[in-house]
């Protein structure tokens, strides 16, 4: 399998929640927030747990594998960068360890609760998170 085909990019906006993130991923890590008290996983990153509202959130390594919830084939770019990546999928895939995150698919059949693999790629000087069917 290879990682998604992308032409288009948009530098992404980071804050002081998300910085790690992509810290993370540039560094070849998959990392999303756990809730320190509860072990609760999640995504984007916030200042809180999504769950309970902690406060006590930290990184944490996840596997990255897990199942597809649902996806969205792009056939319109709203943004000139992408207009020549259309049609293009975005997945968004329940983790095993619990967390919901999205990214971008090669295109092709997908079903609601297949196996997916997640990829690191880069597209032009920028690390982004994507899927391939496992």
């Amino acid at each position: 399998m290879s990682p998604p085909q992308q032409k288009g990019r948009v530098r992404p906006e980071t804050d002081r929640d998300s910085a790690w993130w992509w810290e993370a991923l540039s560094s070849g890590r998959f990392e999303v927030c756990r809730c320190a008290p509860h072990g609760h996983y999640f995504f984007p990153p916030a200042p809180g747990c999504s769950t309970c509202g902690s406060p006590d959130v930290r990184p944490a390594a996840v596997c990255g594998f897990g199942v597809v919830y649902s996806w969205i084939v792009v056939h319109k770019a709203l943004d000139p960068a992408f207009v020549g990546d259309t049609p293009y999928t975005i997945v968004t895939v329940d983790l095993d360890e619990g967390a919901r995150v999205f990214g971008r698919i090669e295109n092709g059949p997908l079903e609601a609760g297949q196996r997916v693999c997640a990829t690191i790629y880069n597209v032009r000087g920028i690390t982004l998170l994507g899927f391939e069917r496992a």
